[in-house]
Order: structure tokens, then C-alpha cells, then sequence
């Protein structure tokens, strides 16, 4: 199946080395996982990260189930915080081989913003790693689908490209026919997942962290997938509580669904 990957959150089971064993045992090659993540207010980690301690030992156990990373987070752009910050976490993410680093704009100074992107950008670039920039409506320095061409557009940076998420897409008011109109070239990942309905709102935080199986929502997912060129990476990302499933059956479902709105385009 082409460029499918299994977001951490998605199974948060074990943590990045649960989530490699289980994607090689759902017949997935790729991953996203976590370098770098936001913090409880206690300062515990929100997600999994992989510790740079044990980076060698995690490069054994991806090369050994044929596993590898097209997107390694967190490394927003963010008010009172210099994205060189970021040098060590994004050091672990080349090391480990990740294809991109993902961020988004909550700067809402857009000549900050503009500075420590394009910081950014270069020290990716240095590192061998591509960019991927998502809007979502809690992200104000970029919060919808126009402004992230328009922030691809404005830095020209040839590895910096636009992530496109189900939920933050319809939920911030983009449509099919916009994304349809979006230069391809300018994408380079998006998510697949559901919601109840089509609303639009900038509230909306629990839902993206309990999201719904692809087609048992609201969200045209089918039309969503085959708006993408074919180089695009297609990341399943949906958080929730397994309630009396486990967290792997939940998985293997969201997996499974996706395949089958995948399916079409593979024939």
C-alpha cells in the first residue's frame, strides 16, 4: 500500500518501540513518531519520545522489522522560544533517519515567524531532512489551508512542504475543491482520520485527540485521499480510548480502514 504510515498516537501502546513491533506486525514500513514533545503542566512528557540514549538500540530494532520514520515531531514555532533549541532532538531525528520534521506557526508576529521558519528550515536542511509545515486551527500563525500555501510559497524552501490533516482541513473550513487546487508539489504528507460532522471551529482540541475510525464519521475521506499525487505520504492518525477494545484492535481497525480507502487507488 503506498506511503501508508501509523502516527504514534494512534498506538500509544508500548511506545515508540511498541509502535515499531506493531506496525511490522500490521504489515506497515513506515512511522511517525516523537523526537520531541510538548509537556504536561507537572512536566511530564505529553507522548512517547524516543530518549537519545537509546538511540542505537532503536535504529537496531527499526532495521530489524524493516521500519523507517517519514515524520518526527514536535518542533512548533512558537512566541518566546528560538527553534535552536530544537538542535539536539533534531540531531536524533537524522540519526534515526526520519525523512521530515513536522511544525507549526502558533508566532503570530509574522516576522518572527518568518525568521525562526526559515531558521528552521536550514537546520533541517543541514541535517538531511525535509520540513513539514500543518496548519490546524489552534496553530493562529498559520491556521488554515491558504495560509500554509501562502507560508510555503513565501519561504520557497525546496524541502519545506505543507501537511494536510483531515480534521484540522474541514474543521477550519477548507474544502476538496481548495485542496484540489493546491500545486501538488506543495504537499508532502497528510492524515487520515474521521469526525461526526463537517463544522466548523477553532475549538475543537478533545476531538483531535479522540478522533474517529476513517468512515464511521462524517468526513469525505474517499474524495480526500484521491486528491493527493502519488509521492505523498498518507499518515494514520487517530488517538483515542479503545474503551473494551485494546489499544491494537483499535489500531488494526483504523489501519484496516484506511487500506480499504486506499484500495481504489492501487488499481
Amino acid at each position: 500500500m503506498r506511503n501508508l504510515a501509523i502516527h504514534q498516537i494512534t498506538m500509544m501502546e508500548g511506545g515508540p518501540a511498541g509502535l515499531v513491533r506493531f506496525a511490522a506486525r500490521a504489515g506497515l514500513r513506515k512511522i511517525c513518531l516523537f523526537t520531541a514533545t510538548p509537556a504536561h503542566p507537572d512536566g511530564s512528557d505529553m507522548f512517547p519520545v524516543v530518549k537519545p540514549s537509546k538511540r542505537n538500540m532503536f535504529i537496531q530494532l527499526m532495521e530489524g522489522h524493516n521500519i523507517t520514520i517519514i515524520n518526527a515531531e514536535y518542533f512548533p514555532i512558537m512566541a518566546g522560544l528560538e527553534v535552536k533549541e530544537y538542535e539536539a532532538a533534531l540531531t536524533l531525528a537524522a540519526a534515526l533517519r526520519a525523512k521530515r520534521i513536522v511544525t507549526h506557526i502558533h508566532e503570530t508576529d509574522p516576522a518572527r515567524a518568518e525568521d525562526q521558519l526559515g531558521q528552521l528550515c536550514d537546520m533541517a536542511d543541514r541535517l538531511n531532512l525535509q520540513v513539514g509545515l500543518e496548519f490546524t486551527g489552534f496553530a493562529k500563525g498559520c491556521d488554515s489551508l491558504d495560509n500554509a500555501v501562502a507560508w510555503a510559497s513565501k519561504m520557497g524552501h525546496p524541502h519545506l512542504k505543507i501537511a494536510v490533516d483531515a480534521l484540522h482541513l474541514f474543521r477550519t473550513g477548507g474544502t476538496l475543491a481548495q485542496l484540489r487546487r493546491v500545486d501538488p508539489a506543495l504537499i508532502g504528507y497528510a492524515q487520515i482520520c474521521d469526525g461526526p460532522d463537517m463544522r466548523v471551529t477553532d475549538d475543537y482540541l478533545d476531538e483531535a485527540m479522540f478522533r474517529m475510525i476513517p468512515g464511521e464519521g462524517a468526513f469525505p475521506l474517499s474524495e480526500f485521499v484521491e486528491a493527493f499525487a502519488p509521492h505523498v505520504d498518507l499518515d494514520i492518525e487517530v488517538p483515542g480510548h479503545a474503551g473494551a477494545e485494546t489499544a491494537s484492535n483499535r489500531a488494526m481497525r483504523a489501519i484496516e480502514a484506511s487500506r480499504n480507502l486506499l484500495e481504489p487507488l492501487e488499481t
